[in-house]
């Protein structure tokens, strides 16, 4: 179905694209009452058509546990969920921009705090590495998204994920920057002696 008849049946206006993945595409808009919000739609090419009922449930299993992005509804007829909107931009740029050592160790504390709210609810987000795209920074605080590859079935290990995206890939810039900010111990996390 055309993005325009599923904005029209919603009663959404399209502010921008935000992103086009794999499997969908992701659109900033505004509903009837001006408030900003996300759209992702399955895209035609796509072969998983389950990206929205995926998508919904782990969503809405993240946010009972306080993580993500807040789920608003799910149009099963045009393959699209819409969430709260995150303005905010994605850490690994965040990182770049080389914050203070105070506000890395209040990201990843917070940061962490999330990824054990997900172990603990038996939620493995699945794609916490690589770019770090996943995970925004809103006002100096992670916002982790992108849900739709999350299981319950698989063994949760959100932590541990974070542990080498953040401290031990070899030649990571992510790994480079963190301790460049931190300084400390290469070994352990030095943010929580703070």
């Amino acid at each position: 179905m055309p993005l325009e008849i599923l904005l029209a049946k919603n009663r959404f206006v399209l502010v921008r694209q935000l992103s086009k993945g794999w499997t969908s595409f992701v659109y900033l808009c505004k509903d009837a009452s001006g408030r900003e919000v996300v759209v992702k739609v399955l895209r035609e090419k796509s072969n998983r058509r389950d990206m929205a009922r995926r998508e919904t449930e782990n969503l809405k299993i993240a946010n009972l546990a306080g993580v993500g992005p807040r789920w608003l509804f799910t149009d099963f007829e045009n393959d699209a969920v819409s969430m709260e909107y995150v303005d905010g931009g994605p850490f690994s740029r965040w990182l770049e921009k080389r914050p203070s050592r105070p506000e890395l160790v209040k990201f990843l504390n917070a940061l962490y705090s999330q990824a054990r709210a997900l172990d603990n609810i038996g939620l493995d987000h699945g794609q916490l590495a690589g770019r770090g795209c996943n995970i925004l920074v809103r006002s100096g605080l992670p916002v982790i998204i992108d849900f739709e590859k999350a299981s319950t079935k698989r063994k949760v290990h959100n932590k541990k994920v974070l542990d080498s995206f953040l401290f031990k890939s070899p030649g990571s810039k992510v790994v480079k920057a963190v301790r460049e900010v931190l300084g400390g111990d290469k070994k352990k996390g030095p943010w929580a002696k703070t």
